[in-house]
C-alpha cells in the first residue's frame, strides 16, 4: 500500500499546485513563480540524485553519455520551459480543474512521440485507451449552458500545448534513460538547462536589472506553495514507482483533477465546477489511462 499512498499524495500535490496557480495570479508582478518552481525542481532533483542516484555524472562524459545528456537537456527544455509555462498560463485562464483534465492527454500525445523517437508502435488497447481519454476530456470541456461565459480559447490551446510538450519531454527522457538509467540525474540536467535558459532569455529581453526582478519578484506564500507542491508531486511519483506499478501510479495520478475540484469547492471557490460531469470525465480518463499503460 505504500506505493499507492505515495501516488495518491502525488496527485493531491499536483491538485494543490493547480489551485495555487489560480490564487497567485492576482498578486503576480513577474512570471507568477514559474522560475521559482523550476529552481525548486532543480534543488529537489539534485538532492534525489545525490541521495538515491544510481549513476555518476562522470558517465555523461562518454560518447553515449553525451547523447543521453543531450536527450535530457531537450527533455528539460520541452517540460520546464514550454510545458511548464504553458501549464501556468492555461491554469490562469481556464482554471485548475480544466487545466488538470487537459493534462490527462499527456499519454495520448506521447503515442506519436514514442513512435517517432522510440519506434514504439501502439496496439489496439493503447489506441482505444487514448480515444477514451479524449472522449472524457471533450465531454467536460465542451460549452455548457450552466456556465455564464465561454472558456478562453487561448487557455485551452495552451493547455493542449502543455500536454504535448510534457509528452515530448517524457519520450526524450526515455531515450536518454536507455543509456544512462538514472531518472534523477536526467531531471537534474533538464532543470539546470531550464534555469540557465530562463535567466539568459529574460535578461536579454528585459535587461539585467529588470529581468532579475521579473524572475524573482513573485515570492508570496501562494507562489511557494505552487513550487513546492509541483516538486513534491514529482518526488512522490518517483518513489511511488519504486513500490508499485507504472499503471497504478498513472491511474491514481488521474485523480489530480478531483483533488483540485475538492479544493475549489470546499476551500477556494475560485472557479465553477460541474461535479457530475467531472466525475464521469475523470472515470473516462482513469479507464483510458489504464488501457494506455497496460496496453
Amino acid at each position: 500500500m505504500l506505493g499507492e499512498t505515495l501516488a495518491l499524495l502525488a496527485a493531491a500535490a499536483y491538485g494543490c499546485a493547480g489551485v495555487s496557480i489560480v490564487h497567485s495570479k492576482t498578486t503576480a508582478q513577474g512570471d507568477n513563480g514559474v522560475f521559482l518552481s523550476v529552481v525548486i525542481t532543480l534543488i529537489a532533483s539534485g538532492v534525489l540524485w545525490l541521495g538515491w542516484g544510481t549513476t555518476s555524472a562522470v558517465t555523461l562524459k562518454s560518447a553515449e553519455g553525451l547523447w543521453a545528456a543531450a536527450f535530457f537537456a531537450l527533455a528539460g527544455f520541452a517540460s520546464n520551459i514550454f510545458g511548464r509555462q504553458a501549464m501556468y498560463r492555461a491554469t490562469e485562464k481556464i482554471g485548475a480543474v480544466r487545466a488538470g483534465l487537459l493534462r490527462r492527454l499527456i499519454p495520448v500525445f506521447a503515442l506519436p512521440c514514442a513512435y517517432m523517437l522510440l519506434s514504439q508502435i501502439p496496439n489496439w488497447r493503447t489506441v482505444l485507451g487514448g480515444a477514451i481519454v479524449i472522449a472524457g476530456v471533450v465531454f467536460y470541456m465542451r460549452p455548457s449552458r450552466n456556465l455564464s461565459r465561454r472558456l478562453p480559447s487561448i487557455g485551452v490551446v495552451l493547455g493542449l500545448l502543455s500536454a504535448a510538450a510534457y509528452a515530448l519531454a517524457y519520450c526524450l527522457r526515455a531515450a536518454g534513460l536507455r543509456t544512462v538509467p538514472d531518472a534523477a540525474l536526467g531531471t537534474l540536467v533538464g532543470a539546470s538547462v531550464a534555469v540557465v535558459w530562463f535567466m539568459n532569455a529574460t535578461m536579454v529581453r528585459h535587461g539585467v536589472r529588470q529581468g532579475f526582478w521579473h524572475l524573482t519578484s513573485d515570492r508570496t506564500p501562494a507562489h511557494w506553495r505552487t513550487a513546492i507542491a509541483l516538486s513534491a508531486g514529482q518526488l512522490l511519483q518517483f518513489f511511488a514507482l519504486k513500490f508499485t506499478s507504472v499503471a497504478t501510479v498513472a491511474i491514481l495520478g488521474s485523480l489530480e483533477v478531483l483533488f483540485s475540484a475538492a479544493l475549489v469547492l470546499f476551500v477556494s471557490r475560485c472557479e465553477a465546477v460541474e461535479i457530475k460531469k467531472l466525475l464521469l470525465a475523470s472515470a473516462f480518463a482513469a479507464l483510458g489511462t489504464a488501457l494506455l499503460v497496460v496496453g
